[in-house]
């Protein structure tokens, strides 16, 4: 998967379209992307954990986008 990082958000590489540079590619292949500044997004997920799901915190690097995850327990909402 090929994404951007924008504001702490991930932004996946998807479409028929591709506007960068002044330029529009029709049905833009995986080296156009990477030209247009997207990365390969390598993630570290942990195993599944009952009770838990899992939230990505989100880094770079000049070669790639990082995901490390931690576990947040999940609430369930009291009966009314």
């Amino acid at each position: 998967m090929l994404a951007k990082l924008i504001n702490g958000n991930l932004h996946i590489a998807m479409g028929k379209v591709l506007t960068f540079d002044n330029e529009i590619t029709v049905n833009p292949r995986e080296e156009d992307f990477m030209r247009a500044g997207y990365k390969p997004v390598i993630e570290n997920k942990l195993p599944e954990k009952e009770g838990f799901y899992q939230v990505a915190e989100y880094t770079e690097n000049a070669e790639n986008i990082i995901a490390n995850y931690h576990y947040e327990e999940i609430i369930e909402d009291e009966p009314a």
